[in-house]
């Protein structure tokens, strides 16, 4: 083991069944929008609030591109309530979504709560896929809120 490194820790969740993984606590079959699901990963992080939030849910896909939109903004906006309870202050958030008429209000949201908010395109994502993440940075620092 390294010392030089620093400790830390993963907390996963997810709305469905997944497979225990080392050296990380799982809070399986659970939805990020249930107020439930936010005071168990409230009850995880007793000691000290996270660094950083990564995102990577979705709604499964109707094939109605707005209502698919809309839902995974409700999701997004449910990750950002989370952040404000647990996310360290300078702490950095990373959140999936699809672009479509909603997306400016989450941005509008972001920036209200990180004093960096970017969006970015992963070289992975296909051409013509609507997936976009926000890169939000620099949480709850004075003047930020």
């Amino acid at each position: 083991e390294r010392v030089d490194l620093p400790k830390g820790s993963v907390i996963g969740i997810d709305i469905l069944r997944i497979a225990p993984l080392d050296g990380a606590q799982l809070l399986s079959s659970h939805d990020i929008t249930e107020p439930s699901t936010h005071e168990a990963l409230e009850r995880l992080l007793p000691e000290a609030p996270a660094d950083v939030i990564l995102s990577d849910m979705a709604p499964n896909a109707s094939g109605l591109r707005e209502l698919d939109h809309e839902r995974l903004v409700i999701k997004c906006l449910s990750v950002l309530d989370l952040a404000d309870k647990v996310l360290h202050p300078g702490g950095s958030l990373i959140c999936k979504y699809w672009d479509g008429a909603l997306a400016r209000k989450l941005q509008q949201r972001l920036s209200s709560m990180f004093q960096d908010v970017r969006t970015v395109k992963p070289r992975a994502s296909r051409k013509e896929s609507a997936e976009l993440f926000f890169l939000a940075g620099i949480h709850g620092i004075e003047g930020t809120i």
